[in-house]
C-alpha cells in the first residue's frame, strides 16, 4: 500500500465518523417534543369593522433537555370550531431546557366573518362555557429542524 491509498483511506475514515457524529447529534435534536402552549391573557390592539388586531399573551413551558431558540410562531385559534384568527409571534425568543418563557402573538380576525358561523354554535351550545383550540407550529432556530406542530385546546373563561 503506497502513502496516497494510505491518505485516501484515512481522509475516508475521517469523513466517516464525521458522518457518524453528525447523523447521531441530528436524531437527538430531531427527537424535539412540541413546547406546551397556553394562552394567558388577549388585549385589543386595533379594532375595525374590517378586521380586528389582538395581542395574544402566550406561556410556553419547554419539556426538552435543551434550550429551545424559537425563530416564530404561527396559529390559527378556533372557537367552537370556526376558525376566527390567525396569528404569528412579535419577536424571536429562547425557552430554556425545561423551563417556561412567555412570549406575545399578533391574532388578526375578522369578526364579520366569522361572528355569523360562531354565533350560531354558541347559540346550540347549551349553556356551555365555549371551546377554543389554538393551533400551529413552532419554528426553532436550530439548523435543519423542521417547524414541531403543536395544539391546545380548552374552554373560554369567562370575563372577571
Amino acid at each position: 500500500m503506497n502513502l496516497t491509498s494510505a491518505l485516501r483511506g484515512y481522509r475516508l475514515l475521517v469523513l466517516g465518523l464525521c458522518a457518524s457524529a453528525l447523523a447521531l447529534g441530528g436524531c437527538s435534536v430531531m427527537r424535539l417534543k412540541a413546547p406546551d402552549i397556553t394562552p394567558t391573557a388577549v388585549d385589543v390592539v386595533d379594532a375595525q369593522v374590517t378586521g380586528q388586531r389582538f395581542k395574544v399573551s402566550m406561556h410556553v413551558q419547554n419539556p426538552n433537555d435543551r434550550d429551545l431558540p424559537i425563530k416564530s410562531v404561527n396559529c390559527t385559534l378556533e372557537i367552537e370550531g370556526v376558525e376566527v384568527g390567525r396569528g404569528e409571534s412579535a419577536a424571536p425568543f429562547n425557552v430554556p431546557a425545561h423551563g417556561e418563557s412567555d412570549f406575545d402573538l399578533m391574532v388578526s380576525t375578522n369578526l364579520a366573518m366569522s361572528v355569523p358561523n360562531l354565533a350560531m354554535k354558541l347559540f346550540r351550545g347549551g349553556g356551555d362555557l365555549p371551546t377554543y383550540r389554538i393551533s400551529g407550529s413552532v419554528n426553532p432556530d436550530i439548523a435543519y429542524l423542521p417547524p414541531i406542530p403543536f395544539w391546545k385546546s380548552g374552554q373560554l373563561a369567562p370575563p372577571n
